[in-house]
């Protein structure tokens, strides 16, 4: 009598929880670079429903670093407007809304957006991307003094330190631009704006054989499409710089 009850309060659990599991096998997917086989299983956990509020969000930002940006917008809209979600929460959504609008070319929007979050949601994840935001507009007043204050929030976190680097490198500060680079590289970040920005400034600063490498390191890592660093301008800078490179020792 008691299995019998216990079972079918597992058969009940795993109906109302059905999508969010689903999602689960989504994310692992995801994790394991089968993007494809990620997005068909976050559609289907959609679909049958029952998905809680990390799997939504979980889902949402799969759409958005895989540049879904109608379905990544229409997944946040709808869940910042349920009743559900914590203020915390609200704020949380309403970050990522920001870089949607961002990627949709909105980037003064998305700025203002994500100050508003500021107010009352600070995250490391928030900092990287105001900062980011912040340097993109080229803007000198606020990009170096928020970036400072993110590195003093969290000085562990490796895109908020790039973002630190790129700030000094718009004040041109190059000396400080040089040694956060240095530092950052230390830690071997695994996104590769931080070995082409090291490059790049090393071969502005005419050191071109020491900076290629860099840049060439930079080609051999995972590009996102949340980073403002494409592919296509490292292949260039680096092709570019390597046919000079080459014509010099002729």
């Amino acid at each position: 009598m008691i299995g019998s009850l216990l079972s079918i309060i597992v058969i009940a659990l795993i109906i109302v929880k059905r999508g969010s599991i689903v999602a689960g096998f989504a994310a692992s997917a995801n994790a394991k670079g089968k993007t494809d086989k990620a997005y068909r299983l976050y559609t289907l956990a959609s679909k049958m429903g029952g998905m809680n509020y990390h799997s939504k969000i979980g889902y949402g930002y799969f759409l958005l670093k895989n540049a879904y940006l109608r379905e990544a917008r229409a997944e946040f809209v709808k869940l910042s407007m349920s009743p559900k979600i914590k203020d915390a929460q609200k704020q949380q959504v309403k970050s990522l809304l920001a870089l949607v609008t961002w990627k949709e070319g909105q980037l003064d929007d998305a700025i203002e957006m994500l100050e508003e979050v500021m107010e009352s949601y600070i995250t490391s994840m928030v900092y990287q991307s105001l900062g980011l935001l912040y340097i993109i507009k080229k803007d000198k007043e606020k990009a170096l003094p928020f970036c400072l204050e993110a590195y003093e929030y969290n000085s562990d976190d490796n895109v908020i330190m790039d973002n630190l680097a790129e700030a000094y490198v718009l004040m041109g500060d190059k000396e400080n631009a040089l040694k956060t680079y240095e530092a950052l590289l230390e830690r071997e970040p695994s996104f590769p704006d931080a070995y082409y920005g090291y490059g790049l400034l090393l071969i502005q600063e005419g050191r071109r054989g020491e900076g290629l490498p860099y840049i060439e390191k930079a080609l051999d890592k995972k590009f996102s499409f949340l980073s403002a660093l494409p592919r296509e301008r490292v292949e260039e800078i680096y092709y570019a710089h390597k046919k000079i490179e080459m014509e010099d020792k002729k």
